[in-house]
């Protein structure tokens, strides 16, 4: 589905809904945090409140049975003890003040350990009373000296209220002050915002129309080669634009025209001339041809020279290290074709890991486990060396205290399956599904058009990279495995993030065409 553009009402539109949006956003941040402030606020004020409201109800309460114990007649007993059931449900309410300060929590605790005290002593002693006995009021007399400190402690959490309801006070007007200062501040920069999207919106507009207005008057000026102005803003000054350069074009052509028709014998004459110049010309490509065949030779001469002098000098490993430089270039520039021995392909990986070894010393360490009799199977050129390039390059290199790489080969079914494992750093899983995506795109496009190797006439230059960048080279290789074997082959890549990374090729040994 085609997505439509704007015009250049559309873009005005969207850079005032943005503005609008983010002004409208702003209002609801500073709606929200006012709200939490009074609700924090108003939290604070109602513990405050409810301690106060329990101080009271409990003052009240011992009144009541103190005027009963004086004169049951007064009271009736079921009053009392409908009070010690609405304190202790008040007291309920008390206890969530615990996680206010540490402080709180031991008056709310003890006031709790009073309560259990005191309630039991006033039940008591109204009982006492309602029996006739004269030992109540001794009860009692406990039960006020307890009530007294129970006021104690109330009086010191209303304390630890005021004083935690004035830290949240002044804690809320700085956020509130912080808040009204931050969204000014977001206003103003919101404001220069959008006056500079507004500049730039307008140059993007006005730009185009300028240089189609120059080109203009170069054409009305006899410039036939004026009307051309790239404009990409998918709105109405495109189609303009487009249309003026295509009218440019009908008149140039059309003068063009008319002066190849005065020009026809003139160009006949040159035609000869050209002919000759085309003939030296194709002499000085063959002379550059050959001199160009003449580097890579020099070069391996080069390399054998410092070899030969590494050998005299007692240096086996600059010598080693210039033969295997030598093999690795000699496999890059051989053009034998598509395929290869398994043989030649892991004597290329070899090189290239001594090669490599110089460098990495004991961090760098291998195993080549193929049987001899697999050896001669033909396989794509130029493929295990790259995979093994990037097992030590992005497994083993970023890993201090490096780390090792095994090659294995085995028949399974008809087919050679080539596994390369090293225990490097491994691959994220977001990088490793991003290298499978591309590959398998490059795979669908290959299938969709159902070519073969044959079919689709390509040579895969020697030194092609396949390891490069972010899965392009893996993708680079997929294709080659796809257009010699079609859906036949198979080319897995499993990791683990500081674990390794596994590379699995499956390839058919039947009907191959090299």
């Amino acid at each position: 589905m085609r997505i439509p553009h704007p015009g250049i009402r559309g873009k005005i539109l969207i850079c005032l809904v943005v503005a609008l949006a983010f002004f409208l956003v702003l209002t609801l941040i500073m709606q929200h945090e006012s709200m939490e402030l009074s609700r924090q606020y108003g939290a604070s004020l109602s513990n405050y409140h409810l301690v106060h409201r329990f101080r009271l109800n409990l003052s009240a309460f011992h009144a009541l049975a103190d005027r009963y114990l004086r004169d049951p007649a007064s009271v009736a007993a079921e009053e009392v003890y409908a009070g010690i059931s609405l304190l202790n449900a008040q007291y309920a309410a008390l206890v969530p003040l615990e996680h206010i300060s540490v402080l709180a929590e031991f008056e709310v605790r003890a006031t709790g350990y009073g309560l259990d005290a005191y309630l039991p002593l006033v039940s008591r002693a109204v009982g006492l009373r309602a029996g006739g006995s004269p030992d109540y009021y001794q009860v009692f007399v406990k039960a006020a000296r307890i009530e007294g400190y129970i006021d104690v402690y109330l009086n010191r959490m209303l304390s630890e209220l005021m004083r935690s309801g004035e830290e949240t006070y002044a804690v809320l007007s700085h956020r509130s002050e912080m808040l009204n200062r931050t969204i000014l501040i977001s206003m103003i920069l919101a404001s220069i915002l959008a006056m500079i999207g507004v500049v730039l919106v307008a140059g993007a507009i006005t730009a185009p129309l300028r240089r189609l207005a120059r080109e203009a008057e170069k054409l009305a000026g006899g410039d036939l080669d004026a009307g051309i102005v790239e404009v990409h803003t998918k709105d109405e000054v495109e189609k303009l634009t487009r249309s003026f350069a295509t009218m440019a074009k009908s008149i140039k052509e059309m003068v063009e025209g008319l002066k190849e028709k005065a020009a026809l014998e003139k160009l006949l004459h040159q035609e000869e001339l050209a002919l000759v110049s085309m003939g030296k010309a194709l002499r000085e490509a063959q002379f550059m041809n050959l001199q160009e065949q003449m580097k890579p030779h020099f070069l391996f001469n080069a390399l054998n020279t410092i070899a030969r002098s590494a050998l005299l000098e007692q240096a086996p490993r600059t010598e080693a290290l210039s033969m295997g430089l030598a093999t690795l270039l000699r496999a890059t520039l051989r053009d034998s074709g598509p395929l290869s021995s398994l043989d030649d392909e892991l004597t290329i990986a070899q090189a290239y890991l001594e090669f490599q070894h110089a460098r990495f010393g004991s961090r760098l360490q291998w195993n080549i486990d193929v049987p001899s009799v697999l050896r001669s199977a033909r396989v794509p050129r130029l493929m295990v060396q790259p995979l093994v390039e990037n097992a030590v390059r992005h497994g083993l290199e970023p890993k201090i205290e490096g780390g090792s790489l095994s090659i294995k080969a085995r028949m399974r079914k008809g087919n050679l399956i080539l596994w390369i494992l090293d225990d490097g750093v491994g691959i994220s899983q977001e990088r490793l599904a991003g290298i499978r995506t591309s590959i398998a795109a490059t795979l669908s496009r290959i299938y969709e058009r159902g070519e073969t190797f044959a079919d689709a006439g390509v040579d895969i230059p020697a030194n092609t990279t396949l390891l490069e960048g972010t899965g392009i080279g893996l993708a680079n290789l997929a294709t080659r495995f796809a257009i010699l074997y079609g859906g036949n082959g198979r080319f897995d890549i499993v990791s683990r993030l500081d674990r390794g990374t596994l590379v699995r090729v499956v390839i058919p040994m039947e009907g191959v065409s090299e």
